[in-house]
C-alpha cells in the first residue's frame, strides 16, 4: 500500500495541504499533529513520502530520520520539507532528505516563487512516483540476492535466553528488555516501548555521551556488563493487542564478550585473565 504521511501541528496549514493533496493524488494521506502519533503510524506501515514543516526543530527531524532508518526496507522513503502554503513573492527552499546515505548531501532546491499549494502538490506527486520506483528496485534487488544467497554461517555460537540463565536482567539504554538470544558479537532484544530514537543513531554523537547506544546485562552474581555498540535494525511487531519492538544490537569490537557454556558472563579480557591464573 502506498501512502503519504504529513507531520504538521499547524491546523490551518494542514487543512490547506490536505485539500490540495486530496484533489491531485489517489494515495492515502494521513496528517499527524505530533511526532509520537506519526511514529505510531509508521509502526503500522512505512509511508513512501513524509512531509515535515520546514521550520521544525532539528532534534525532531533527527529523531524521525534515525527511527525510520532503523526499520528494514525503509531506503525508499523520501522526507521533504513543507513550505508555508500561501502566495508570496519570495522563493522558498525545500529541504529534501533521503535515507540513502549517498543522497543525504543533496543541495536544497528552489520550490516555487509563490508556494501555490497546487504547484507543491504536483511536486509531491513526482516524489511519490520516485519513491514507488525505488521500492520496486529494492524489492528486485532483495529477490536477486535471496535467490543466490547461501545459508548463513555464524562464526560465533548464539545462545537463547534459556541457555544463559545467569543473565537476570537486560536493559537497552534505560529501558528493560527481553533477551531473545545473544552471542559474543551482539544480542536480539524485545522491548515493550518504542526505543529512544537517539539510541538508534548509527554513529556515536560526542555531544550526547549519555545517549550512546548500549545494552546492560545484569548478572545473578550481582555484577553487570555494559556493552556498547549500534543498532542494526529495529522492527515494530504486533504482539496481541500491543506493538512491541525487536532490536538487533551489534556489540562494539572492544566489548568482546566471552560466553562460556555455564557460569557467569565475562568480558573477553577478563576471561583471558582468569585462564592465565
Amino acid at each position: 500500500m502506498s501512502w503519504l504521511l504529513v507531520i504538521q501541528p499547524d491546523a490551518v496549514q494542514a487543512d490547506i495541504l490536505r485539500k490540495a493533496l486530496y484533489a491531485e493524488i489517489s494515495e492515502q494521506v494521513v496528517v499527524a499533529g505530533q511526532l509520537d502519533y506519526a511514529l505510531s503510524l509508521i509502526d503500522q506501515h512505512l509511508p513512501d513520502v513524509i512531509l515535515l514543516p520546514a521550520l521544525i526543530s532539528t532534534s525532531v527531524e533527527e529523531r524521525l530520520i534515525a527511527y525510520v532508518g532503523a526499520i528494514p526496507g525503509s531506503g525508499h522513503v523520501q522526507i521533504l520539507g513543507l513550505p508555508q502554503l500561501e502566495r508570496g513573492e519570495e522563493p522558498v527552499e525545500r529541504r529534501t532528505r533521503s535515507l540513502l546515505p549517498w543522497r543525504r548531501q543533496g543541495r536544497p532546491a528552489a520550490l516555487t516563487s509563490d508556494c501555490d499549494p497546487a504547484v507543491f502538490t504536483r511536486d509531491v506527486v513526482a516524489y511519490l512516483a520516485g519513491a514507488r520506483t525505488l521500492k520496486e528496485l529494492f524489492a528486485l534487488h532483495r529477490a536477486h540476492v535471496a535467490a543466490g544467497a547461501r545459508p548463513e554461517r555464524r562464526c560465533e555460537p548464539r545462545f537463547a535466553i534459556n541457555e544463559v540463565p545467569w543473565i537476570s536482567i537486560v536493559r537497552f539504554g534505560t529501558e528493560r528488555a527481553a533477551l531473545i538470544n545473544v552471542s559474543s558479537r551482539g544480542a536480539l532484544l524485545r522491548l515493550r516501548t518504542r526505543p529512544d530514537p537517539a539510541l538508534l543513531r548509527r554513529r556515536f554523537d560526542p555531544a550526547l555521551p549519555t545517549r550512546q547506544p548500549h545494552v546492560t546485562l545484569e548478572l545473578e552474581s550481582d555484577g553487570e556488563i555494559r556493552a556498547i555498540g549500534r543498532v542494526i535494525r529495529c522492527v515494530p511487531v504486533r504482539a496481541r493487542v500491543e506493538t512491541q519492538y525487536e532490536v538487533a544490537f551489534s556489540f562494539d569490537e572492544s566489548v568482546g564478550l566471552h560466553l562460556p557454556a555455564a557460569g557467569a558472563l565475562l568480558h573477553a579480557a577478563s576471561a583471558a585473565s582468569e585462564m592465565k591464573k
